[in-house]
């Protein structure tokens, strides 16, 4: 399956989730939506293996198989090799088919049977197929936040049929291939979709989800140098999706992970079992990690967690907690309040002597004092197991937009005598009001962190006995400065530079004398942005209205106005434009933007053209001067004026036509905006966009002056630009 097919997939599986959930909310229909998805891929699974074992008999789809012995034989190899079993009655398409919706291209539906109550016994039989066997606790009541009697799926019974029955059928529609594929692509869509209800469900994502890109930072330090990991283990491991990162990093023996929330904890056995982990390599458990811990008697080569942030917990309310050998030893307890060293202490304990610990926190843990300074001090001093500490931009997890941080702990450290500090909290890339780390911030973080090296205002490797003279407080901003030196000042360089903008603004000013002279209209004094530009503004509006005009060389009036076809006075230029996102998906290429156009530096061009697979003589190059307008369906289309360096640019947005002007486009690119009246504030460079519409593009009529009158204008107006400009600076 290719990426574009997987994201088709992806897309496909959150239109039906988006669609068909109605007035539910995304977390609510979350469980519906990935239990079917689930319920279904078993399904698969089932019907490939069975078909498998059927290959030398007579009947050789599992469909059509009614033999009791037959099936008492595919039962058996189903639970050894499956952990689960399904009749051919009790397989997704059967169900969906007795269901009996049909969709045809109109989207009209045809009601069907009622499937509920089948529906509910199947859900039930898989659970109970599990019963005695090795993958029992796996299966044990995985389905049962899927309520098919509940009123928010329906007022009553039929309501609540047909939608499920809907449900089934557009997921019929979708063929998983998992004959075909790793059956990670799937379990990849599972997690996009997961990923997608996190981030529409608020404050309760931080419960079951782990951003991706977090995930990959702490996968990729705890399995450096590494490409097999015996096993790893997840103390708070909501859906199970950090746990399962790892994996993608290096090959993983087994996995384990306890989650407190019991809806959670069904999400992350699926999970597992979607990335097609076998069911005797994970072992999940659902009950509180700090107060009932279920692994206790094992110690792990991987430890990562992401527990809640500064979560309540018994503390010294609980007197055995004195006593807990995951606790005792360092003095103090941590605060009910706060249960983020508590939740540290458990790593440790359950961390192998070879291991390595990551572990995401809020920064307080770094520097709050009472009990957890004492702890702090216990790790770093006594202990010699905090190997890094890592800060992350604020606002990225889903519930809350604190900063938070990573803290990496070894039982054995090469660099024992010190801890590295990165400072990670300004690399980040923003998506409406949620922050994300690219592909680039990950490997910078994971870059310092294996080169343990100082990098400017990025990373610092800080001796123990430093941090002890700071009383053991871990804040970053102590230890990394990330606001940069001052950079040598070439005065030479500088004198030039000034000698450069004085130039240019006595040309402007020249220009601008000359030109009112010409107008005969007073000559703007000083260097107060705001009036220069309502001066450009008002000048604007009397040079197309036609009532100042430019006199000619000898002084004489220019010819009058005459009347042109638009279509007359430019070059169509048509092309074939690409999305910045096809340029550079991890948003690190400089681009100017405006509306959804795009202008890129020629320099690019032709790595732009390999990457996109676009033909070069099929990308517009702009100009300065050029009208972009998007070739869209939409009747109303923005056109802006394009502003590139002087070699040019490559407009991209899609396919894109260029309004040129064949005689003077910077007078064109003027007299659009100025003719208009309209105005809207585009870009930081202050150019404006107007709305027209395409299918008047040949039929507006225009009053254009003389060749020379339009050069008289756009000389006079593109001064005053540059007087704005060298005023801004």
């Amino acid at each position: 399956m290719t990426e574009e097919q997987k994201q088709r997939l992806e897309s496909q599986l959150w239109k039906i989730a988006n669609e068909l959930r109605g007035k539910m909310d995304a977390d609510e229909f979350r469980d519906y939506i990935l239990g079917f998805i689930f319920y279904k891929y078993l399904s698969e699974k089932q019907h490939l293996f069975a078909n498998k074992l059927l290959e030398t008999e007579e009947i050789r789809d599992y469909l059509l198989v009614t033999n009791g012995e037959d099936l008492e034989a595919i039962k058996d190899e189903s639970l050894e090799k499956l952990g689960y079993f399904l009749q051919p009655n009790e397989l997704f398409s059967a169900i969906t088919k007795k269901g009996n919706i049909k969709i045809d291209e109109n989207d009209e539906e045809e009601v069907g049977n009622f499937i509920l109550e089948d529906l509910q016994g199947i859900l039930n039989a898989i659970e109970q197929s599990t019963m005695g066997n090795e993958s029992e606790d796996d299966f044990n009541k995985l389905f049962e936040d899927i309520d098919l009697a509940s009123t928010k799926l329906g007022r009553t019974p039929n309501a609540r049929n047909q939608l499920i029955a809907k449900v089934l059928a557009h997921l019929n529609a979708i063929d998983f291939q998992l004959d075909q594929v790793d059956a990670d692509v799937l379990g990849d869509a599972y997690e996009y979709l997961i990923a997608q209800f996190a981030s529409g469900a608020g404050k309760k994502a931080g419960e079951f989800y782990t951003p991706q890109q977090v995930s990959r930072v702490l996968a990729k330090i705890v399995t450096l140098g590494k490409n097999r990991i015996k096993n790893a283990y997840d103390p708070a491991c909501g859906s199970g999706s950090l746990l399962l990162r790892i994996a993608k990093e290096a090959e993983v023996g087994d996995f384990a992970g306890q989650e407190l929330n019991r809806t959670t904890y069904n999400l992350a056995r699926m999970n597992m079992i979607l990335h097609d982990v076998h069911f005797s390599r994970f072992d999940i458990r659902q009950e509180d990690t700090l107060e009932e811990p279920q692994h206790l008697d094992e110690r792990f080569e991987v430890v990562v967690a992401n527990p809640p942030f500064s979560a309540k917990w018994k503390s010294s309310d609980s007197p055995l907690h004195e006593t807990d050998d995951r606790f005792s030893q360092y003095g103090r307890l941590a605060p009910g309040s706060k249960a983020d060293f508590a939740f540290l202490q458990h790593m440790i304990y359950q961390l192998a002597d070879n291991g390595t610990a990551a572990v995401v926190l809020p920064h307080g843990v770094l520097y709050r004092s009472g009990a957890e300074a004492e702890i702090r001090k216990y790790i770093i001093n006594d202990l010699n197991y905090l190997d890094a500490v890592i800060g992350l931009p604020p606002n990225l997890f889903y519930g809350t937009s604190i900063p938070a941080c990573i803290l990496v702990l070894k039982k054995c450290r090469p660099d024992d005598g010190d801890i590295l500090f990165v400072d990670a909290s300004l690399d980040f890339d923003k998506r409406g009001n949620q922050n994300f780390l690219l592909d680039r911030h990950v490997n910078d973080i994971v870059d310092a962190y294996q080169k343990r090296e100082t990098i400017t205002a990025f990373s610092t490797v800080v001796s123990l006995e430093e941090i002890s003279d700071k009383g053991f407080n871990l804040n970053i901003s102590s230890y990394v400065d990330t606001i940069p030196p001052d950079e040598p000042i070439n005065i030479s360089s500088v004198v030039a530079q000034m000698a450069h903008a004085h130039s240019e603004m006595k040309e402007a000013e020249d220009a601008i004398q000359q030109g009112c002279k010409s107008l005969e209209i007073e000559i703007p004094v000083g260097y107060n942005v705001d009036f220069l530009k309502k001066f450009k503004q008002g000048c604007m509006q009397r040079l197309f209205s036609g009532s100042l005009r430019f006199k000619n060389n000898n002084g004489q009036d220019f010819p009058a106005w005459r009347d042109k076809k638009l279509e007359d006075l430019v070059v169509f230029l048509k092309g074939k434009g690409v999305s910045k996102a096809d340029i550079d998906p991890q948003g690190s290429t400089p681009c100017i933007r405006y509306g959804e156009i795009y202008t890129l530096y020629s320099e690019r061009i032709t790595q732009v053209a390999s990457r996109t697979g676009v033909s070069i003589r099929n990308l517009v190059l702009s100009e300065p001067g050029d009208v972009i307008i998007p070739a869209s369906g939409e009747d109303r289309l923005d056109m802006a004026r394009a502003c590139c360096v002087e070699m040019g640019g490559i407009a991209l947005g899609g396919d894109i036509n260029i309004l040129r002007g064949a005689e003077d486009g910077v007078f064109l690119a003027y007299y659009l905006n100025g003719a208009k009246k309209r105005e809207i504030a585009n870009s930081a460079q202050g150019f404006s966009v107007v709305h027209i519409y395409p299918s008047q593009l040949k039929s507006i009529h225009l009053p254009i002056p003389h060749i020379n009158e339009q050069r008289k204008v756009s000389e006079f107006l593109g001064a005053l630009d540059t007087k704005i400009k060298l005023v801004s600076k």
